[in-house]
This record gives C-alpha cells, sequence and structure tokens, in this order.
C-alpha cells in the first residue's frame, strides 16, 4: 500500500502548489505533519478514557455535543422541557426539569439528513451504557436524573476546536433551573471529555461557569506548535493557497493539523477541506467535504520500514544491529524510538511523528510504554536508566554493523583543530 503523499490523488493536490518550487516542499513537510486517527483506536481511546477518569461508585450521565438549533435568545434551548410545580415544603411554584433529554442524534437540515460525528460518539456511548447500565446513562430523561441519583454530567465529543459547541452544550444545561440547583448545591459535577483538543478550546470549555473539567486522550497537534523557524512560511503558505476561505486557517484560526478515520474537523486549514469552483484558479481540497475514508485505508504501510527509516532519521542505524533491538516486540522498539527522540530533543507530538509516523494512539502508547521502562519520565526528560539502554543499545550494535561503503575513503571529523 502506498504512503498518502505516493498516492495519485496526494500528487494532484500537490501538483496546486506551483507559485514556486519552495511552496511544493513546505506543502509536502506540512503534509508529513497531520496526524490521523484510525477509527478502532479512537473507540478504544475514548471508551478508555471515560471508564479511567469518571468515579467508579457515582451514575455518570453521558451527552453526545453535536450542533445546536440556533435561536435568536441569548442560551441555547435548554436540554430539558420545565414546568412549575408546586413544593409542598416551600409553599411555592418551582421550575422543574421533565421529560426526556434532547435527541443525541438531530440533523439541523430536513431536506439532506446530514449527520456528523455525533453519529459514531453516540454509538460508543451507546455501548457503553449498555455494558454498565448502573454507571453509565445516555442522556436520560429528568426523571432518571433524579431516581439514578446521577453524580456527573459528562459531555462526549471527538475533538474540541474553537470550544463553541461544547460550551454551548454546558450553556443548554445552564438554561435548565433544576440543572442549576443541582450545581449549585453541589450535588452533580460537569466533565467534557473527547480524544483531542486544541489548547485555546480546552481554555475556552474549563472557563465556562460550571467549571467542568476537561480531559483528552492527546493533545492536538496545529500548526502553531507543530513548527518553529518555518512556522510564518507555513502560515502564509495557508493563507495564500486557502484565501478563498473566510477562514484560510480552519474556523477561529485553530489551524489543527488532526484528521480522524471519520472525517475531518473544520478546524484544518482551508486548504486541506474547503473547495473552489469558480475563478480563474480553482481550488481541490485533499478531504473534499472533510471525507477522509478514501485516503485513510492505504496509509498503512509495514512497521518494520517505519522503524528502520525512523533510526536512520536519528543517525542511529547501528541500533537495528544490536540482538536485544532484534529481539523486541514492535511495541517494544517503538518506545525505544521515542527514547532516542527524547535524547535528541524532540518531545512534541509533531515532531516525534515525522520520525515516528504512526497514529496518535500508537504513539502515546510507545510513550507511555518507555515510561513505565523507566527510560523518561512524565515530563519527558531522560532518565538514567535512559541513558544506560541508549549506550548499551549502540554499543552492542556497533559490534554487528557493517557501514554502507566499507571501501570508502576516510575523513576524520572529530580531531582538535591545529593550535
Amino acid at each position: 500500500m502506498l504512503p498518502l503523499k505516493e498516492q495519485e490523488k496526494t500528487k494532484l493536490w500537490l501538483s496546486q502548489f506551483d507559485n514556486t518550487p519552495a511552496d511544493r516542499q513546505l506543502a509536502e513537510k506540512l503534509l508529513d505533519s497531520i496526524n490521523y486517527c484510525p477509527l478502532s483506536e479512537f473507540k478504544n481511546s475514548l471508551t478508555k478514557l471515560v471508564k479511567g477518569e469518571l468515579p467508579l461508585k457515582s451514575t455518570s450521565a453521558l451527552f453526545i455535543e453535536r450542533e445546536l438549533q440556533p435561536t435568536t435568545a441569548k442560551l441555547p434551548p435548554p436540554t430539558y422541557k420545565q414546568i412549575k410545580t408546586y413544593n409542598p415544603r416551600s409553599k411555592k411554584k418551582h421550575i422543574r426539569a421533565y421529560g426526556a433529554a434532547m435527541q443525541a442524534v438531530q440533523s439541523l437540515t430536513y431536506t439532506t439528513q446530514d449527520v456528523g460525528s455525533e453519529g459514531l460518539v453516540a454509538f460508543i456511548a451507546n455501548t457503553l451504557c449498555r455494558s454498565n447500565p448502573k454507571r453509565f446513562l445516555l442522556q436520560p430523561a429528568a426523571d432518571n436524573v433524579r431516581n439514578s441519583k446521577v453524580r456527573n454530567f459528562v459531555i462526549l465529543t471527538d475533538f474540541i476546536g474553537s470550544g463553541d459547541r461544547a460550551s454551548k452544550m454546558l450553556d443548554a444545561m445552564w438554561n435548565v433551573a433544576s440543572i442549576r440547583s443541582w450545581h449549585s448545591g453541589k450535588f452533580v459535577n460537569f466533565w467534557v471529555m473527547a480524544y483531542s483538543g486544541t489548547e485555546q478550546g480546552i481554555k475556552h470549555v474549563c472557563g465556562h461557569r460550571f467549571s467542568p473539567k476537561v480531559h483528552v486522550v492527546t493533545e492536538c497537534p496545529t500548526l502553531h506548535n507543530s513548527f518553529d523557524s518555518d512556522l510564518d512560511e507555513m502560515v502564509e503558505l495557508c493563507k495564500k493557497y486557502g484565501a478563498h476561505s473566510a477562514n484560510p486557517l480552519g474556523w477561529k484560526n485553530t489551524a489543527a493539523l488532526l484528521a480522524f478515520e471519520h472525517g475531518a474537523p473544520n478546524n484544518m486549514p482551508a486548504i486541506f477541506v474547503s473547495e473552489k469552483n469558480r475563478g480563474s484558479k480553482k481550488w481541490a481540497p485533499l478531504f473534499p467535504k472533510r471525507v477522509t475514508e478514501g485516503l485513510w485505508q492505504s496509509t498503512q504501510v509495514d512497521i518494520t520500514n517505519l522503524i528502520d527509516n525512523a533510526l536512520n532519521q536519528l543517525n542511529m542505524p547501528e541500533i537495528l544491529e544490536s540482538p536485544r533491538f532484534q529481539r523486541a516486540s514492535d511495541q517494544n522498539k517503538s518506545a525505544i524510538i521515542i527514547l532516542l527522540s527524547h535524547s535528541q530533543g524532540k518531545r512534541r507530538v509533531a515532531e516525534l511523528r515525522r520520525v515516528l509516523p504512526i497514529s496518535l494512539d500508537s504513539l502515546i502508547s510507545a510513550k507511555n510504554r518507555a515510561i513505565k521502562q523507566g527510560w523518561i519520565t512524565e515530563t519527558g526528560a531522560l532518565t538514567l536508566a535512559g541513558y544506560k539502554a541508549i549506550r548499551f543499545l549502540r554499543r552492542q550494535g556497533r559490534k554487528f554493523f557493517v557501514a554502507p561503503y566499507p571501501f570508502a575513503p576516510y575523513y576524520p571529523t572529530q580531531l582538535r583543530a591545529p593550535q
């Protein structure tokens, strides 16, 4: 199977960067920085996050994040309907939530029923609730919330981009007097959980008046945190070729470099997801209508080749000949690559993925394995055991390593300059 940038469709997309030869090179580098999340890993990671972070001995209500119907009111429509009821204890009428919650999946257009990522997230949440009916409830009715003594209101989503949708979902809950009362009495806690999220989006959600706890599986690589010296050139590239869109860097200038198998978020730069059909200069995006599945299945490559290329890129090809390295599983080899990358100062997700272009979930798993082995700390600093492991692998590999051109002239580079 061909890698992404070697596919015919990708080559056609790259051919559009034709103003200067440098633009084509920048576009290829930008393409290599995109992180992909397979469907299976998305399901497993989100399920593991929900089970691992939410309290075991309390009931949680899972709500699916989706786009809400726009209104002229200050707040979106409430999550539950409300009715005035007489309370004999206070001898006053109070507004009380009743009936079913808003639908988990609902299309806002009726000419064509369009369902986004909320359909997949709802399926994952429904599976969770069926397997753990006492611990999880999927958008329960108001009476069910009271009878089951729900203590956690959880909003589930695949991606927190700008944070607008999650905040509006929280606003819809705030618009229910009963939920405000439960919050005031500290009966319920609020959570927002996603596979990934940008720093600005997470900060926006955390600032909501409910003060929700936000948890993601992994940070989101963006244009802003994936490049250093060439950041300005990348931004200029996206603005120049994405000028046909009102948001050339994606919604709220997020510039996310993350695509799921089930679709690309609208926070990606416009050159990836926005089409231009009119005018002399047309533009065909790599992910038209944010569909990624066609390219996704053909991007899988042999992990052995990826590890070989990673060691060559790190300038440590001799480690391939180490018997200890050869006996290691693919997971342990990936963890060693993470260790070697950290030793050279490559600690960010985008840098790690350029060295070892595997999925985010696999990268996280490899890093966690390196931490468990005691090679690196949680913050990414090398430990004494990590330095020892590198020295051992290199020393062992040099015994069996043969240079590609053993009879090539030798020129020393480590001699001291003449005094």
